[in-house]
């Protein structure tokens, strides 16, 4: 996973949020069309990137769905099983 993660993005007085440009501009268009107050940092260049934590949720829930998945029993009809 990419170290993506350019944007430093708050809400009132919530703890920031670490998120990559394409998660910063969805945030930043779902705050404003709801008029809420929120402040969004981008990173100085020299400043190391770090891992979007929206991007990292999305693999987290990814890998408990198929977790989930394998972990179903399954159904094998006759003639399914060779």
């Amino acid at each position: 996973m990419e170290k993506t993660g350019r944007f430093l993005t708050t809400v009132g007085e919530q703890h920031p949020v670490i998120l990559c440009e394409r998660h910063a501009q969805v945030f930043e268009m779902a705050m404003v069309a709801n008029d809420i107050p929120h402040t969004i940092y981008e990173f100085d260049d020299q400043d190391e990137s770090q891992y979007c934590q929206a991007c990292d949720l999305q693999v987290a829930k990814d890998y408990i769905k198929r977790r989930d998945q394998a972990a179903q029993p399954k159904i094998i009809l006759p003639g399914e099983f060779h």
